[in-house]
């Protein structure tokens, strides 16, 4: 199964699949946090240049075979505990959890069996 992770963090996503034996490969994975991404690459043994870095500028047209996608998009503009700010700001820019639409972009773009997202209430 060829993976692409997105707002990988530090792969809790992969942790799972590997907990549960699920085999997959990582295609690439994309964290815009430099530190998240260094440390993603040294729990899952391999090299940042799988890094897509920023999601906003993810070409789909260079990615193909993708069976699964998995984010956990920012969620600090639409949780309870956050800003309720929502996907869009009051003059219809999008906030940090409007990134949301880039992983719909992505997911629509390669239509993958499974799409996975978490995120908090």
């Amino acid at each position: 199964m060829n993976l692409l992770s997105l707002f990988s963090g530090i792969g809790a996503f992969e942790k799972a699949l590997d907990n549960e034996g699920i085999k997959y490969n990582l295609v690439n994975y994309c964290e815009i946090d430099k530190y998240a991404s260094r440390s993603y690459a040294a729990i899952h043994n391999i090299s940042e240049e799988l890094n897509l870095i920023d999601v906003t500028k993810v070409d789909t047209s260079s990615l193909s075979d993708i069976d699964l996608i998995t984010y956990g998009f920012p969620c600090q503009d639409i949780s309870q505990a956050g800003n309720q700010k929502g996907f869009t700001d009051k003059n219809g820019e999008r906030t940090r959890s409007g990134l949301f639409f880039e992983a719909l972009r992505i997911i629509k773009d390669l239509k993958p069996k499974y799409a996975i997202a978490e995120n908090v209430k």
